[in-house]
């Protein structure tokens, strides 16, 4: 008896009353459904996906179609691009959207759901001709439920207009291809602001450790931008580096150098350009290099070279040395300064050739003994000031001139003929002749040629003007 009650006891406790069995069956078919949405409702799509996305609305010139990637809060912000690029959709602009040139999708360390896209080619046909640009996007998952790309920034970082050629019967260079290149854009900015004269645009674009190690392109180039360029890239040639996928060197570049209307030289530049960054990759200059200067412009400049420069049949012929020809022009100039300097007494001219930093070596010829003096600047200031009081008339003559070098450093060597007259007295005319050596270099404070080393060692028993 005992055992069948327990028993009937025992069933009715364990009863379960059917509402909250009901209950718990709803409970159950509402987590499983937001499970399924968060699943199955969220967006699979990769970011770079939704690039193929973004540049299918871009190509197909639909506002709508754009405006619907859009977070829509930041479609209200002037600082997020959508409303330029909006305006053009709805006026049937045009887009070309390079993808392969663009950087990979990164995340941002700080937003999970973040991703950002930099360096993308993009070439905008307006009305004016074609304008290419570097545009960064920012793209994030957005949504409650539904988790789905949304754009938060269209940013436009880099633009220029695309160089095109005017009808001619010569056959033209592809243009097309060269501007479909991923650094295109890169080398448009460039342009820009050479022709701008930007000097900061222009540092913005190097990558700041090239601009040290390759300190002395940067200079020469910069110092340039005081004068008007015109920078023609229609025949540039882009090739990528074999070794190096994330290189690209940009070739036969022509700039054209004027000082209002003068032409004062017509060079070559070849662009080195490689994506830098560890987490925002993006295309940088690392070098900028300047090539000779074009025939025509060089040859003209040879033919005034003796009229301008040092004096002396022997200093204006023949260039010697390895030094670029722009070089061997500058150097004469400033010899041709500092010898004038030197003969007319003109001591502040003089010492404003050598930098403040100079080493100076002199000789001290007495009784055939020669004995060297080293001086810094002021002490060779005080030198050269007791030399013009002891001597009434001074003659320096150069030759044999040799200049070896960079656009930023020269190596140079000539024969040296002084000659002096004493101020008073009976004493004859003193007279040596040697061979000096000086260094100049560009002054990177204001972009000035100057010398930082001499030296000069004599020569005994020799003709005026002796050939080497």
């Amino acid at each position: 008896m005992n055992d069948v009650q327990n028993r009937q006891n025992s069933r009715k406790k364990t009863t379960i009353p059917p509402n909250l069995i009901w209950g718990g069956a709803i409970a159950a078919i509402v987590i499983a459904f937001v499970i399924f949405l968060v699943i199955f409702m969220s967006s699979s799509e990769t970011p770079t996906a939704f690039l193929a996305k973004w540049k299918s609305a871009l190509e197909s010139s639909d506002a709508k179609k754009y405006e619907s990637l859009w977070v829509k809060s930041e479609r209200q912000r002037p600082d997020r691009g959508y409303q330029n690029t909006a305006r053009l959709l709805r006026d049937n602009i045009n887009f070309e959207v390079n993808l392969e040139g663009s950087g990979q999708p990164y995340r941002e360390p700080r937003y999970p759901n973040r991703y950002r896209i930099e360096g993308i080619p993009v070439t905008v046909h307006l009305p004016g001709g074609p304008t290419q640009q570097l545009r960064n996007l920012v793209i994030e998952k957005k949504g409650i439920i539904q988790h789905r790309w949304k754009i938060i920034q269209d940013k436009v970082d880099g633009e220029g207009i695309v160089a095109t050629v005017s009808p001619d019967p010569t056959p033209q260079p592809d243009l097309i291809s060269n501007s479909n290149s991923p650094v295109a854009p890169v080398v448009l900015a460039w342009k820009s602001a050479l022709e701008a004269q930007d000097v900061k645009t222009y540092t913005d674009l190097w990558d700041k450790s090239a601009r040290k190690k390759r300190a002395a392109s940067f200079r020469r180039a910069t110092t340039l931008m005081s004068q008007t360029h015109i920078v023609e890239i229609q025949y540039a040639t882009y090739g990528s580096a074999p070794t190096q996928k994330n290189r690209y060197v940009v070739d036969s570049i022509r700039v054209t150098l004027q000082n209002g209307e003068e032409i004062i030289e017509t060079h070559n530049r070849t662009l080195t350009i490689e994506k830098k960054g560890f987490f925002r990759r993006k295309w940088k200059l690392v070098n900028d290099q300047i090539g000779e200067i074009s025939g025509a412009i060089a040859l003209a400049r040879i033919e005034r070279a003796g009229a301008n420069t040092v004096s002396g049949e022997e200093s204006g012929g023949t260039f010697d040395g390895n030094a670029p020809i722009d070089t061997h022009l500058k150097v004469r100039q400033i010899l041709g300064k500092w010898q004038e300097a030197w003969e007319g007494k003109d001591l502040d001219t003089y010492m404003s050739i050598y930098s403040d930093r100079a080493l100076i070596t002199r000789v001290t010829v007495r009784n055939g003994t020669e004995t060297p003096v080293y001086l810094k600047k002021e002490e060779l200031r005080a030198k050269m000031k007791k030399l013009n009081t002891l001597y009434s008339d001074i003659q320096v003559g150069i030759s044999n001139l040799q200049v070896n070098g960079d656009r930023a450093v020269a190596d140079v060597t000539f024969l040296q003929k002084f000659t002096g007259t004493p101020a008073r007295g009976t004493r004859p005319a003193y007279s040596d002749i040697g061979t000096k050596t000086l260094n100049l270099m560009v002054d990177p404070t204001d972009g000035h040629w100057r010398i930082y080393a001499e030296t000069w060692k004599r020569y005994e028993d020799v003709p005026d003007f002796p050939k080497m």
